[in-house]
């Protein structure tokens, strides 16, 4: 019999190749919701310009039938002034489902932007994954030394 570990192992690489294939994502956090039920969670970017657009997928995966699994997504987009964007998506099993949005400079031009992601699931809301991303600060260093010359 195949140890367990070996099993999950060979499943985390499949699920990331899928994904990554799908959306050409970098960063990918897979959380186990039961011995059935995964999610796997992509973050398109993990270093971003401003007035950008970020993107988030996510892939719910139900490997014991095919019973249609309907779930809730819910997050925040934490930046370091404390300000928080919410968002919601209602997802179902074995379709890739995308939020995006657009980094905002006037909210943060430099430093990590930080996500907590909950899913809702028979009822119940766990924390799932913790994400951050970073703004590359470069431009804003390029300007600066310009206008001090």
């Amino acid at each position: 019999m195949t140890p367990f570990w070996i099993i999950y192992s060979i499943l985390i690489v499949v699920a990331s190749s899928l994904m990554t294939i799908e959306s050409k994502g970098e960063l990918i956090e897979v959380s186990q919701i039961n011995s059935n039920l995964s999610l796997d969670i992509q973050l398109e970017k993990k270093i971003i310009n401003n007035n950008n657009k970020q993107t988030i997928g996510f892939f719910l995966q139900d490997t014991s039938n095919n019973k249609i699994i309907d779930a809730k997504i819910e997050g925040n987009i934490i930046y370091l002034s404390g300000i928080a964007e919410s968002f919601s998506i209602n997802i179902t099993n074995n379709q890739l489902y995308n939020y995006s949005w657009i980094i905002n400079p006037k909210i943060q031009f430099y430093g990590t932007i930080l996500l907590d992601i909950y899913m809702i699931y028979n009822g119940s809301k766990s924390n799932i994954a913790n994400l951050s991303f970073s703004i590359d600060d470069n431009n804003n260093k390029k300007n600066d030394r310009n206008k001090h010359k």
